[in-house]
């Protein structure tokens, strides 16, 4: 059985599918899912999913860095509220992003460091989000406090920060997008990763994987979840190690790091 470390269920793209999709993630040996949300609209609905489907979907909520420019005056009291209530809620997705038109990395970093609080307070694991600023996130990581362990999602950093973001509490996820041949660099430094810190992930709908590895799950208006069957083949694979193995080892890191009851 395999866990989906990172995807957005959420998301208004599946529309009338999604409860078809949900119904379809355990024919496909899919046993649990981290449902992230981005933003204050969309914590709710990461929520109410969880309600109704609480042994298959996990909640995590945080505000991503493509929003932090539209975020309200009560954002932070309202995350920290919703954890208050929720204490099975993970914090998730934030981060810094460079790559974005405009991006002010300062404005991100300042609440990246909301988030940081958040973990470190209520001991909860964080998703986090990094796109052409792996410097000043390593910066972040080196002067605060320790936190609990986090995951890095859809990792593309620099494979020689690997070792000191393991040092730090750094877990890393592997996508489909990195099997697009321009992400062959990415791809390789999967294989540097330590074993306990490995996860799959989605990031449905999001970063899909090339068409020819999605085969009749293709869809124009979203990467599906169920995809996730595939990329485990791919990344026993990229380590050389056994399918079964791959999926064991991913699904046992990301029950621990996200403190899911075992294998029922």
């Amino acid at each position: 059985m395999l866990i989906d470390a990172h995807n957005h269920l959420q998301d208004s793209r599946f529309g009338e599918d999604l409860p078809t999709i949900i119904d379809s993630l355990a024919q496909h040996q899919i046993e649990h899912c981290i449902v992230n949300g981005t933003c204050e609209d969309d914590w709710q609905r990461v929520i109410d999913l969880h309600h109704q489907h609480p042994m298959l979907l996990s909640p995590a909520c945080g505000l991503h860095p493509w929003k932090t420019a539209t975020r309200s005056t009560r954002w932070l009291e309202k995350l920290t509220d919703l954890l208050e209530r929720n204490p099975h809620v993970s914090i998730g997705e934030c981060g810094l992003d460079g790559w974005i038109r405009d991006a002010d990395l300062q404005d991100q970093c300042d609440v990246l460091v909301s988030h940081f609080a958040l973990s470190r307070n209520y001991d909860r694991p964080l998703t986090i989000h990094c796109l052409k600023a792996w410097p000043q996130l390593l910066e972040m990581l080196r002067g605060t406090p320790p936190l609990p362990p986090f995951l890095l999602h859809s990792f593309g950093g620099p494979a020689q920060m690997i070792p000191e973001l393991c040092r730090l509490g750094a877990h890393f996820s592997f996508s489909g997008y990195f099997l697009h041949p321009r992400k062959h660099q990415a791809l390789q430094n999967f294989r540097l990763i330590p074993h306990d810190r490995l996860h799959l992930e989605t990031d449905a709908p999001d970063m899909a994987p090339p068409l020819s590895y999605q085969g009749i799950l293709v869809h124009h208006a979203y990467n599906h979840p169920v995809i996730l069957a595939r990329l485990v083949d791919e990344l026993a694979a990229l380590r050389n190690i056994n399918r079964d193995e791959c999926a064991a080892l991913t699904s046992n890191n990301s029950r621990r790091l996200f403190r899911l009851s075992p294998l029922r």
